[in-house]
């Protein structure tokens, strides 16, 4: 009962982490948290998301609620799946590059990523509901881009410290993401 208690005091302590020092979090923290809180973060920060995003277009009178509906589970599954999937292709990516990391951190890590996103979707989804405000762009894609900087860190940890290659591994992972958003819900 203590172990599971403090794995679960060192998973928490990693999500907050993440959000102002990811590089103390990949370094010493990964390995204890789960996969499954890592994919429910990045799974609810784009189902928050893409809930934004159709309240807005609701709003807007092009969706019906139905399609609300809709997009709030395409989010869920955006941000499990097709996260895990640019994960997996980061990784093979950093493999001839000379990275060494497993397949396991490297999903974690991707996942781990959207906190920061998790934190804005949330906040833009209660100013949303609570003001009728439009917010999947102040807010959404705000926190899209503040996760770019773990994504950074991730990719650094995944490239040995080659900077460069990470912050354009990170772009690139980051922006098709955000391109797959905005295809999805034109």
């Amino acid at each position: 009962m203590e172990t599971t208690a403090a794995g679960t005091r060192t998973s928490l302590k990693a999500v907050m982490q993440m959000m102002i020092n990811p590089g103390g979090v990949l370094k010493n923290l990964m390995r204890d948290v789960p996969i499954v809180l890592c994919y429910s973060i990045s799974g609810l920060a784009f189902t928050f998301f893409f809930l934004q995003t159709g309240l807005d277009l609701w709003r807007a009178g092009t969706r019906s609620p139905a399609g609300v509906v809709g997009f709030t589970f395409i989010g869920t599954l955006y941000g499990t799946a097709v996260v895990a999937l640019v994960a997996a292709l980061a990784w093979a990516v950093s493999r001839p590059l000379g990275g060494e990391r497993s397949l396991e951190w490297v999903l974690r890590a991707f996942a781990l990523s959207y906190c920061p996103a998790l934190i804005y979707a949330l906040l833009g989804l209660l100013f949303n509901i609570a003001f009728g405000w439009h917010t999947s762009i102040a807010f959404g894609v705000t926190g899209m881009l503040w996760a770019l900087m773990p994504l950074a860190f991730t990719a650094r940890e995944m490239l040995e410290e080659k900077l460069g290659a990470a912050i354009l591994m990170a772009t690139l992972c980051g922006g098709l993401l955000l391109f797959g958003w905005a295809l999805i819900t034109t």
